[in-house]
């Protein structure tokens, strides 16, 4: 199991050789094709192939350690300009009380801005049109539809969630056991392995036939190419983008915490 999915940071010498390999067709990748006629329908079927679920959960871990990464440093900021004193900080009832109230509103903005996947159709249907014919969706869509090809798409999600935690683990902002994320860790953990399971098949030639002639395919190669390099890329981009409005929305929601620093004063020892 790759590290990050287990709560510490993936060696540099697994992840680079991947990375190497895919870089040498970005810019074959880039190129692009004529931006493809294809319709909606099939476009957002061809998504619905893949399960996003890892790649969720994983945004979802590293939502969570940003939240709560923002809401103490208010809570620590408050704690400097109103002397509240070394008492005032995680483990003491009332900061924990008043990081809660304010993790309350800025996970329900996480929910909403990243894991609904409500923002993902747009992105994908760039990617497609930009990167597929119409033939070769169709072709995608046949093959997913069978019990081998269900399989494949889930090796390709897997590789895409396994370089989208990538990026995260190799620049530093995946903080292993950051205290408060056990749960996130724990289920993506267990929503890694229950997929890794999932996706394994016979690679037998008299089992596998079809498996192995998509596996071996240009439009095989091309695809989870495309989806690794560009779709990951896409996903990267709205996270980054998810996590960069944390600590602005925590610094509105600050007002959340003074029913708890008036608790936390009212209880301190009067001073002189």
């Amino acid at each position: 199991m790759p590290a990050f999915f287990h709560s510490t940071m993936a060696p540099m010498h697994l992840l680079l050789p991947r990375i190497l390999a895919l870089l040498s067709v970005v810019l074959v990748l880039f190129a692009g094709v004529a931006r493809a006629d294809i319709s909606d329908a099939k476009v957002q079927a061809l998504m619905q192939a893949h399960d996003w679920l890892l790649c969720v959960v994983f945004g979802e871990r590293m939502a969570k350690q940003q939240v709560l990464v923002a809401a103490r440093d208010v809570l620590d900021r408050r704690g400097r300009e109103q002397g509240l004193g070394p008492e005032w900080k995680r483990g003491n009832p009332d900061y924990d009380a008043a990081e809660a109230a304010m993790a309350v509103p800025l996970l329900a903005q996480v929910q909403n801005d990243w894991s609904s996947l409500n923002w993902a159709p747009a992105p994908w249907a760039r990617v497609i049109r930009s990167s597929l014919t119409e033939a070769e969706v169709d072709a995608l869509l046949a093959h997913f539809s069978t019990e081998i090809g269900r399989k494949q798409a889930m090796i390709i999600q897997h590789a895409v969630a396994f370089h989208q935690a990538g990026v995260y683990t190799m620049s530093g902002k995946f903080i292993a056991y950051y205290p408060g994320t056990d749960a996130e860790q724990k289920r993506l953990t267990e929503v890694y392995a229950d997929e890794d399971r999932a996706m394994r098949f016979s690679v037998a030639s008299n089992d596998n036939s079809e498996g192995q002639r998509f596996a071996l395919s240009e439009l095989g190669r091309k695809y989870q190419t495309t989806l690794v390099i560009k779709w990951t890329g896409e996903i990267n981009a709205r996270l980054d983008r998810v996590l960069a409005a944390l600590p602005v929305a925590a610094a509105g929601l600050q007002g959340e915490a003074d029913p708890f620093i008036r608790r936390f004063l009212a209880a301190a020892p009067a001073k002189g």
